[in-house]
């Protein structure tokens, strides 16, 4: 009798740790700012198990993974563009998609080194002919499962020394192979690039996720980003 009493606690117990330890992850939350449409919060939260917000006035320490969509750096609230570099020093996530009002065009050379590209100018936002893109990293997990579409205009940027080229546009570089010229690119055109940053890390898309639609495999996209970002921070554990 004593024996199953024990058991029973014992399973009371472990059933409880899982509780808690459930509870602490559903609690992560997602800081969403910018023209996010492409975000759907309620299958982020299924697939991810995290809570979307689009609080802009939320402490960023209490963000698991802050997206910006396409939003100028000046438009953030003070508190992030004063605390977005440390915030990614010190564990934080980052997920900046691109678009006429994000990265160069957008303001982010100030935030330069944490970037996975490198800015070139202050209006980088350029129609370009349509290419499929080409992954440079396969196995990598954001990728698992996804198709991507042609794209037709990105932030025109370098990829930057020290990160992870995940998915290039072709037209130029490495994509086009040697020597260059299927599509004539004058420069590599990185579509998504991930660098590491302190106990940080930030994933790069150089296109507008609003502009494709269509992609029959966008949503799988946002939501292995997420669930691997998630993965990564160190933010945000405790709200």
């Amino acid at each position: 009798m004593r024996t199953r009493f024990v058991c029973a606690a014992g399973a009371l117990l472990i059933l409880g740790w899982v509780s808690i330890a459930l509870s602490a992850q559903s609690s992560r939350v997602i800081l969403v700012l910018g023209n996010a449409s492409f975000v759907n919060p309620t299958s982020v939260q299924q697939v991810a198990g995290a809570e979307v917000s689009q609080d802009p006035s939320m402490p960023l320490k209490d963000a698991a993974v802050l997206v910006l969509a396409n939003t100028p750096f000046a438009s953030l609230p003070q508190p992030i563009q004063d605390g977005l570099v440390d915030y990614i020093r010190e564990g934080g996530a980052l997920l900046i998609t691109g678009g006429a009002q994000s990265f160069g065009s957008g303001g982010y050379k100030v935030v330069d080194p944490i970037m996975p590209f490198q800015i070139r100018s202050d209006s980088d936002w350029r129609f370009t002919s349509f290419r499929p893109p080409v992954p440079l990293q396969p196995g990598h997990p954001i990728l698992a499962g996804v198709t991507f579409s042609a794209v037709g205009a990105l932030n025109d940027m370098n990829p930057r020394p020290g990160a992870v080229e995940i998915l290039q546009s072709a037209g130029g570089g490495r994509a086009a192979g040697p020597g260059g010229g299927v599509g004539g690119g004058s420069y590599l055109y990185p579509l998504i690039a991930e660098l590491a940053v302190g106990s940080g890390r930030v994933i790069g898309v150089a296109s507008d996720l609003n502009d494709v639609a269509s992609m029959r495999d966008r949503d799988l996209f946002l939501q292995n980003t997420l669930t691997y970002l998630l993965a990564s921070s160190r933010a945000g554990l405790t709200r």
